[in-house]
């Protein structure tokens, strides 16, 4: 047989009682002339004067005084009232209950526990969608957090138990302390760990904007590393126009391009060139190229992993494209390896369209 009652919930999904004003403002209107319509149907029938002379025989035994007799019909009415308001009042609030459950059950164990505005009226969404917002920083600093105990303490692993070997050892067969070894094991935790730490705080989010000229801190990285390239006997060349515009964070941006180049550096081969243009539609792009054979096609985006090292990893520690892929993210952009021969990673980020310009230059 077809459901043919109508509930409050029905109600409580149109538009006009989207609102909890709207809610308890009908609802309470309606209470309000339905009683007393009710009222002065009953006091212009005689039927409403025959049901006060019953009540009062009932509980008197006689006819009730003038006064009495509205008061014999408007307390029955009375009490039905109270209890229709307690009715639409707990009605109204049921989805405020709702969501304090929902918001209860956000924790650790329940990391995408959310709030659900579907059936919240207008005036609590945007409350709901603000700690829902929050909640999701949180949930993304808590996977940050676990993420960094868990890669540290694999990474570690190893050159912690090189070290203790080394250290085991000299102390039962009296060899002498392999100091260059200890050194250089000492060396790749601090890397790590340093790696590990910048790669935490780049994904935390937290920064503080401005308007910056790119071109000058795309140069500035590859002073930085200049003497390095010079080191390996490779050349670094930089193509960019003397001004592009984009609002971001000046160390971030820097060490985006720094590990680029070193990425380049350790991985590639040949010359290094950076390449700095501004597109018509604003976005900035940079690419980093050098002379190397590149990724195969199937690895160009598992790389971007932690610890994910190329050919010719030498002393890398597998963060150089996940933290340059964190800085472009945290700055609306991306970081990608386009298809094709060669070895090339390109970085986009959304800049200002009126500040791109000027002239190339080398260096």
């Amino acid at each position: 047989m077809p459901e043919r009652t109508i509930r409050l919930s029905h109600f409580a999904r149109t538009p006009a009682f989207n609102s909890l004003a709207a809610r308890l403002v009908g609802s309470m209107s309606v209470l309000l002339f339905g009683g007393l319509a009710a009222v002065s149907g009953l006091h212009s029938l005689e039927r409403g004067r025959d049901l006060a002379a019953r009540i009062g025989r009932l509980l008197l035994g006689d006819e009730l005084p003038e006064p009495w007799q509205d008061l014999a019909i408007l307390l029955p009415f009375s009490l039905l009232v109270l209890v229709l308001i307690a009715v639409v009042t707990r009605w109204s609030l049921r989805p405020l209950r709702l969501a304090s459950e929902e918001a209860r059950r956000a924790g650790p164990d329940h990391p995408d526990a959310r709030i659900s505005t579907r059936r919240l009226p207008s005036e609590l969404r945007p409350l709901a969608d603000a700690v829902n917002a929050a909640l999701d920083r949180l949930t993304a600093a808590y996977e940050t957090e676990r993420r960094f105990t868990a890669d540290a303490a694999h990474e570690l692993r190893t050159p912690l138990a090189a070290l203790s070997l080394r250290l085991q050892r000299s102390r039962r067969f009296g060899v002498e302390i392999e100091w260059t070894a200890m050194e250089a094991d000492i060396a790749a935790m601090r890397q790590l760990v340093e790696g590990l730490l910048d790669l935490a705080r780049k994904e935390a989010g937290g920064r503080r904007f401005a308007t910056l000229n790119f071109s000058r801190i795309v140069r500035e990285a590859a002073a930085g590393v200049h003497p390095m390239i010079e080191e390996a006997g490779r050349r670094l060349v930089v193509e960019a126009p003397a001004s592009v515009r984009l609002r971001g964070e000046a160390n971030d941006l820097r060490d985006l391009v720094r590990n680029l180049v070193q990425n380049a550096l350790v991985h590639g081969g040949g010359r290094i060139a950076l390449r700095l243009r501004g597109e018509h539609d604003g976005t900035v792009v940079l690419d980093v190229a050098d002379e190397g054979e590149g990724i195969q096609q199937a690895e160009r985006e598992a790389v971007f992993e932690r610890f994910r090292k190329g050919p010719g990893a030498g002393a890398g520690s597998g963060l150089g494209l996940a933290i340059a892929r964190a800085v472009a993210t945290a700055h609306g952009g991306q970081v990608t390896i386009p298809p094709g021969p060669g070895s090339l990673v390109r970085v986009m980020l959304p800049g200002e369209a009126s500040g791109v310009g000027g002239r190339n230059g080398a260096a």
